[in-house]
């Protein structure tokens, strides 16, 4: 037969597993809550991450046009400076141009007329007159020479 201490040993037994069993109730709520917010947590920080990337988006959209206008300015701006020194250049040619034939005495000496000489002068010398004159013929007005 079972003997009175034996029952009292599965009573301990069943109260303990009991109260474990509450405990482990207990704890699983406390999870299922913890879940839910961290859910929660993540479907917020998602539509976050979902406005962060339409701003994203916008804000390139922003700087992309930016740059598109600041090129458009840079491009008429560089049109007018273009446009601006060709007129100085040509204020400046014109205005040169007839004050050298206004007073030929302030022009400077006149470069001297280059004449040709035969292929077998030239042939004789070496070239090197010939060399010479072709050099001075293509020096501009202002001394630098013009190889182009």
């Amino acid at each position: 037969m079972i003997s009175l201490e034996q029952v009292r040993a599965l009573e301990s037994r069943v109260e303990k597993a009991v109260a474990l069993i509450a405990s482990l109730r207990s704890e699983n709520a406390s999870m299922r809550s913890g879940l839910a917010a961290a859910e929660s947590r993540v479907a917020e920080l998602e539509g976050l991450v979902a406005d962060f990337q339409k701003d994203q988006a916008r804000i390139e959209a922003g700087i992309v046009e930016a740059l598109r206008k600041l090129d458009s300015f840079e491009d008429a701006v560089h049109d007018a400076t273009d446009a601006k020194q060709a007129q100085i250049v040509a204020k400046a040619v014109s205005e040169e141009a007839p004050a050298v034939a206004a007073d030929p005495a302030e022009a400077g000496p006149v470069p001297e007329p280059v004449m040709e000489e035969s292929a077998d002068a030239s042939e004789e010398d070496g070239g090197v007159e010939a060399a010479s004159a072709g050099a001075e013929a293509s020096a501009s007005q202002d001394g630098a020479l013009d190889i182009f």
